[in-house]
């Protein structure tokens, strides 16, 4: 949407994997992912980025050369074939941009995950393409200066530039009236995804118990029904999955973000100062969030006193603060700006 509205819908292309959904572009060029396990092996044995079709693969090539782009943004590092095919028949600036460094994620992943006997040969396509998007790249843009210290590790020099994470918040309902006051409301977002899991597990076993009765946690996120027969205290709701976020988070006292694993920067942090929202974190989910420092619990004890606090002071459930910091750091009219600044247009 951002580079819609730098360039105009009707000069940029967007090539949707997957045939999913892009309605903010005018021109969107299908293509499918492999739909298979062996056409996945094969292309890691290939080379190919391994979610991509090696016709794909071939269609993208002729849509560059065919319609000879100024520039190319490529939205994740594991596409390195793709940059590389580009500049052998373009002299178009490519610009990739790393959700953060696959190598560490890999090794990240192997220590909390049991893997298989396949996975060190799909880790190893990973990397190459990787070092294929370093090499080929005009431009490595990266979320923040955690990452770049990978990228120094990893590749041996600094990113072109940083681009944060931000919020599409347009369509938002934001409350700036109160919801129910007869309960303070806590709120947990994210999907049953290993960090997620063992962050609000051992928030609801080590600071619940030592909070007010009259504080309540709320845990919302596609799969996250899955805890429901684990996390069973009086004060705690298991929500899982659900249509709408607008009313939990407009009920919402604070937000937390108990996350001890991970990279890059945790968007639901950002999410949650779009809804202007308090939001306690531990130092993993606040990285990149340089306004929030003040919020940094990262201990049982850090989160017993701040909620303690904050349930004390009675403050209204919507911070016209948080909501500021949104608009000023991580919202699509800053990210505008910072991707004008690193094209060059």
């Amino acid at each position: 949407m951002t580079l819609c509205s730098i360039f105009g819908d009707d000069n940029v292309d967007v090539v949707a994997l997957n045939a999913c959904d892009v309605p903010y572009s005018n021109r969107i060029i299908y293509v499918d992912k492999q739909v298979n396990k062996i056409e996945k092996f094969l292309n890691v044995i290939m080379g190919m980025p391994f979610l991509l079709r090696k016709s794909a693969y071939k269609k993208i090539l002729c849509l560059c050369k065919r319609n000879q782009y100024d520039f190319i943004f490529i939205d994740h590092s594991i596409y390195g074939k793709v940059s590389k095919g580009i500049k052998k028949i373009l002299h178009s600036k490519v610009i990739t941009f790393f959700h953060g460094i696959m190598q560490y994620q890999n090794e990240e992943y192997k220590k909390h995950n049991k893997i298989s006997i396949l996975y060190p040969i799909l880790q190893r396509n990973m990397r190459i393409n990787e070092e294929i998007a370093v090499q080929t790249s005009d431009k490595c843009i990266l979320l923040n200066e955690r990452d770049d210290n990978n990228f120094v590790k990893y590749y041996g020099h600094h990113a072109d530039a940083y681009f944060p994470v931000y919020y599409h918040g347009k369509d938002i309902k934001i409350a700036l009236r109160d919801y129910d006051q007869n309960a303070f409301n806590i709120l947990f977002v994210g999907g049953y995804f290993w960090p997620n899991i063992h962050g609000i597990t051992w928030f609801v076993n080590n600071v619940m118990p030592c909070l007010n009765k009259d504080i309540k946690l709320n845990i919302v996120g596609n799969g996250m029904e899955e805890l429901r027969s684990i996390l069973t205290r009086e004060n705690v709701n298991v929500i899982g999955k659900v249509q709408e976020l607008d009313d939990w988070y407009n009920n919402a006292d604070i937000v937390i973000g108990p996350i001890f694993e991970g990279e890059g920067m945790k968007s639901k942090t950002c999410e949650a100062l779009m809804y202007g929202k308090r939001y306690l974190g531990t130092e993993e989910a606040l990285c990149g969030y340089p306004e929030l420092q003040k919020y940094k619990c990262d201990s049982a004890e850090d989160f017993i006193k701040a909620i303690d606090a904050l349930y004390r002071a009675h403050l209204p459930k919507y911070s016209p603060t948080m909501r500021e910091i949104y608009l000023e750091k991580y919202s699509p009219e800053k990210a505008e700006i910072t991707l004008r600044e690193i094209m060059g247009v």
